[in-house]
């Protein structure tokens, strides 16, 4: 029974990683559609989710506040703050499709610091890896041509990812997804909060409701499926599966942009995939072994 419940609790980190990556898919058309400077954007984003996690913690809000300086957590909310700043600069620099995957060298960055907590990377690990990287190589055929330094702002989004994902992965150990994500929103509040005063920007009723869907949906709901997975998987799978958010990004902008991608970016796309699918299978047979031998 106990090793059913754990390839039980394993098929539950997939379902939570898979949804969290169609969620996020959709987030660079909603930031597009609002049309706010980004660290406004990202502030009521991360001011809605500490607000509603606030409510839902309201009986042990206390006790996750008294986290809030642990070194751990206190540098994932910063990294937090500065990955979607980044990102969402960059999508209105370049391409939802280009920004994305220069994004998405995040996952690789992770599984390439997972050592440093104590992960071993498997030669599959380092297979899936160099797929996925060939993937985003393909994929940025044909940029040349596109803002540099949209580029060199999307690449720096792709690196605070990767970090955040190591630092979450140490603070998920000593909290639960939950008051993680809280704490995280009220660093990144605190630390966006000048740029209200700062950058000029234009608010109204259609602006209201895509923040308020971004802030419950896009950020309290998918992160704390993306952590929450984490105690069922490893880093390394989820930063795998996490390929499959450009996939849907680039399905988004098509859909609700009209931006269509060239022949690179779905082959590409194909690729990275093909990566997730393998890594999600692989954990899958694994686990069936196990309990088989048992």
């Amino acid at each position: 029974m106990a090793l059913s419940g754990n390839a039980g609790s394993e098929r539950k980190g997939l379902v939570e990683i898979l949804s969290s990556t169609v969620i996020w898919g959709s987030i660079p058309v909603f930031a597009i559609w609002a049309d706010l400077p980004s660290p406004v954007f990202v502030f009521f984003r991360v001011m809605i989710s500490a607000v509603l996690l606030g409510l839902i913690l309201r009986h042990g809000l206390k006790k996750s506040l008294a986290n809030l300086l642990n070194p751990y957590i206190l540098t994932s909310g910063i990294l937090l703050a500065l990955n979607w700043v980044f990102l969402f600069y960059a999508v209105f620099m370049i391409p939802v499709s280009e920004a994305i995957i220069f994004y998405y060298t995040g996952p690789v960055i992770a599984i390439l610091l997972s050592p440093f907590i104590k992960e071993k990377i498997s030669r599959k690990g380092y297979v899936n890896v160099a797929i996925a990287l060939v993937g985003v190589i393909v994929m940025s055929v044909g940029t040349l041509s596109v803002n540099p330094l949209g580029i060199i702002i999307a690449l720096m989004s792709g690196i605070t990812y990767g970090m955040l994902s190591i630092f979450s992965k140490v603070s998920s150990r000593n909290t639960d997804a939950i008051s993680l994500v809280f704490l995280q929103s009220i660093i990144s509040m605190i630390i966006l909060s000048p740029f209200m005063f700062l950058l000029p920007f234009h608010f109204g009723y259609r602006v209201l409701v895509i923040v308020i869907i971004s802030g419950a949906v896009q950020t309290v709901l998918a992160l704390f499926l993306w952590y929450d997975s984490m105690k069922y998987i490893s880093i390394q799978l989820v930063s795998i599966l996490t390929y499959l958010d450009p996939v849907f990004a680039i399905i988004f902008a098509l859909v609700l942009l009209d931006q269509v991608p060239g022949i690179y970016t779905l082959i590409g796309a194909i690729m990275l995939i093909s990566s997730g699918v393998w890594a999600a299978s692989g954990a899958i047979k694994k686990k069936s072994a196990i309990m088989a031998v048992s």
